[in-house]
């Protein structure tokens, strides 16, 4: 029997509706409790009360394998392990809610084939995704790649979804134990003629858009002929065809080798559709009754709506005319700009340089006279505008400058006007959210680099997401962030530092302490790493290594409070408790401010019978932290 809506699991998340079930479990879209508004999938494990115990007993194994196969993924375009459980004798994992819809559900909305460009975009996107998983050691063969294992989100990106029969790949083994997908995708490896790889993917990853490009499905095990694409969309590219046919080869050797070779392909196929045709807006003139007189308006009345419209044709074209064409979507961008207004995309100084013409003699006076009306209806005289420039452009302008002068609260105000008309973009949400970050407002911060990820999964961006985060103290989004910028560069040890404390403060010392090892070998002298490692020792009770880790921090960074108040710690629990004041009351004059140090200097000076300087300690703690039972409660009983 299935989760009913409202549902509470582990005390923390809420089911609100079933958004799935396969053959091994159902998924549910949950609302976290302890973070409002956030919402996660829950996948539970999903088992016939009346199959047979053998049955019963694989499908719990494949479950498992899942889980463990969620805990070591960490890429933007695969959904994010949070945590598991077991409840009352019901085994889940919860995981990223990825919104939007399956390429299976937008082939069933379209009755035929979806665009070549959108396709390949699409595909792209997942030969990244397949290139990291078949880049692990050992590889990760994703066995049941098809469309409805493909999902848009409302921005257009693509995620790949549901591992529950993905596999390590075992190397001197000739074939599967278990051959599970789905025949119309499945490669002849599939069917144990050898066991499936790398390439197994790539074909159904050919045979995911042969679906796609044509709104008929494969016929399995079969390789496509030359032009049997073509029949069914004539204006689909040649390239294109070649590569699904390559792909879908039944000989693996035949196929693209790895998944960044039929990306490259790919790219290749797109870049010989062009650059899209900008949208002109048509209108259509509206007739006036014969009877009716033709009058102009006179200032005092409003002008009706299809003239405002068709002036704003008119200023779009005069604003475009010799404009810059945008390199990844193709929209017209204004004369002198630097990024495209669609997209963001930084436009080449050569284009613009190429594209700039004079304005037309006739375009000048329909300008000069859309200024004087403006003006003539201005409340108070402002600075003029530059010929083309759109309110969101100068919303991004005023945005930049009041950033540079340090006007946080005006930079948010101007970020949040040009994202409401039509400049959402990365660059204006990395804006707006280190205005938000230096005005303290971490949660909203976070959002706002979380936009700015999503549009474009850079390292700093996610590195932002993650430490405003973990200002705001919303941990379990910090890890996911921090997770994918290591992702994006394993090589930035402070990535990995950052992702190790986040671990800690979570409660995952073991997954810390992979995380912070890996910081250490990348800067051996980060005093926080090691910090963090003698935390994460501190935590399974290794009070001597946690010791060790302590000293080491120290001599690197001689005055780090942390290091100061993580041996103190420690050698508060060895009962090395002089050595321990000392190194306490260093940690509270480096850091004054610190409840923490004040209220280990008072329990250290109270196992000491210094009970007088042991009271104050505490006094000053609970002042730093008001809610700070456990000061409170010591200060109580000395």
């Amino acid at each position: 029997m299935g989760l009913t809506a409202g549902t509470v699991l582990r005390g923390r998340y809420r089911v609100l509706s079933r958004a799935g079930e396969g053959g091994m479990g159902s998924v549910y879209q949950v609302e976290d409790l302890a973070h409002p508004g956030r919402v996660w999938a829950l996948k539970e494990l999903l088992i016939d009360p009346a199959a047979p115990a053998e049955e019963a007993a694989w499908a719990a194994k494949r479950f498992e394998d899942e889980i463990a196969l969620m805990r070591r993924l960490a890429h933007p375009r695969l959904p994010a392990f949070v945590e598991d459980f077991t409840e009352g004798g019901r085994r889940s994992f919860v995981m990223e809610f990825i919104p939007g819809a399956t390429l299976e559900e937008r082939l069933a909305r379209a009755h035929g084939p979806l665009p070549e460009r959108d396709v390949l975009d699409w595909m792209i996107g997942i030969c990244e995704a397949l290139a990291y998983l078949h880049g692990r050691q050992p590889p990760i063969i994703m066995r049941d790649l098809k469309p409805g294992n493909i999902m848009v989100t409302p921005r257009g990106d693509v995620r790949l979804i549901d591992l529950g029969i993905a596999r390590t790949y075992k190397h001197g083994k000739l074939s599967n134990t278990e051959n599970l997908g789905t025949m119309t995708y499945a490669s002849p490896e599939h069917l144990g003629q050898a066991q499936t790889d790398a390439r197994s993917d790539i074909y159904s990853l050919g045979a995911t858009m042969f679906h796609l490009l044509t709104g008929v499905e494969p016929t399995p095990m079969e390789t496509p002929a030359p032009g049997s694409l073509r029949r069914h969309q004539p204006a689909l590219g040649e390239a294109t065809e070649a590569a699904v046919i390559r792909a879908m080869r039944l000989n693996p050797t035949e196929r693209f080798q790895t998944a960044a070779e039929l990306r490259d392909a790919l790219v290749r196929c797109r870049a010989l559709l062009g650059p899209v045709a900008p949208i002109v807006p048509t209108l259509t003139p509206q007739r006036a009754p014969a009877t009716a007189p033709v009058t102009l308006p006179s200032p005092a009345v409003a002008v009706p709506a299809s003239a405002r419209a068709a002036a704003a044709v008119r200023r779009a074209t005069s604003a475009t005319a010799g404009g810059i064409p945008c390199p990844r979507c193709g929209f017209l961008n204004r004369r002198g700009a630097r990024f495209c207004a669609r997209d963001g995309v930084a436009l080449s100084a050569a284009s613009a340089a190429a594209s700039a013409v004079p304005a037309t003699s006739a375009a000048r006076p329909a300008r000069a006279s859309a200024r004087s009306a403006v003006a003539g209806r201005a409340a108070k005289p402002t600075a003029p505008v530059a010929a083309g420039v759109t309110t969101a452009e100068l919303s991004v302008r005023r945005a930049t400058e009041a950033f540079a002068g340090g006007r946080f609260a005006m930079t948010v105000r101007q970020c949040e006007t040009a994202i409401a008309q039509g400049r959402a973009t990365y660059d204006v949400y990395l804006l707006l959210g280190q205005s938000l970050a230096q005005l303290e407002r971490h949660a909203e911060a976070a959002v706002a680099y979380g936009h700015a990820a999503e549009l474009r999964p850079t390292v700093a961006a996610l590195r932002a997401e993650g430490e405003a985060a973990r200002a705001a103290g919303d941990l379990a989004r910090a890890q996911i962030a921090f997770t994918r910028a290591r992702q994006l560069d394993p090589r930035d040890a402070d990535i990995c530092r950052l992702l190790g404390l986040t671990c800690l403060d979570l409660g995952q010392p073991a997954q810390a302490e992979g995380d912070l090892r890996a910081a250490l070998e990348l800067n051996p002298g980060d005093a926080l790493a090691l910090v963090g490692l003698g935390r994460a020792a501190a935590a399974t009770g290794r009070w001597d290594e946690a010791i060790t880790h302590a000293r080491a921090a120290l001599a690197a960074q001689p005055d780090e409070p942390s290091a100061h108040l993580e041996l103190g710690r420690a050698l508060l629990a060895r009962q090395r408790t002089p050595e321990a004041v000392r190194v306490l009351e260093a940690a509270a004059r480096l850091a004054p401010d610190s409840a923490d140090a004040r209220k280990l200097l008072g329990l250290a000076y109270h196992t000491s019978g210094q009970r007088t300087q042991a009271r104050m300690a505490l006094r000053r703690a609970a002042e730093l932290d008001p809610h700070d039972a456990e000061a409170r409660r010591l200060l109580k009983h000395i």
